[in-house]
């Protein structure tokens, strides 16, 4: 289980990250549009800093990197290079500096 108050990463098919607070019983991600994760950019562990890019993902012909949505540090990868993603898919958490 991931930390309370985590911010997750997630790939959002045409749009740069957005942002969900853990609940205290994680939701299924919906199966919407898939792509490919091709690299993450930081590593469990690493500070990130708000708008940094984190990963990129393949679709199609397009990449499309997704931006940390806060500043703070990650916790962990969900989805690793070569899988298949899909929009909503949570990819990673980042324990935020500040909560809002």
């Amino acid at each position: 289980m991931v930390e309370p108050g985590a911010i997750s990463i997630q790939y959002s098919d045409g749009v740069q990250s957005s942002v969900h607070v853990v609940p205290e019983a994680p939701e299924a991600p919906q199966d919407l549009s898939a792509a490919t994760l091709l690299h993450w950019c930081v590593f469990p562990g690493d500070p990130i800093e708000k708008d940094q890019e984190l990963l990129l993902i393949a679709e199609g012909q397009c990449l499309r990197s997704v931006s940390a949505p806060t500043s703070g540090t990650l916790l962990v990868h969900w989805s690793e290079a070569g899988d298949p993603v899909a929009a909503g898919e949570t990819l990673g958490w980042i324990r935020p500096l500040h909560h809002d």
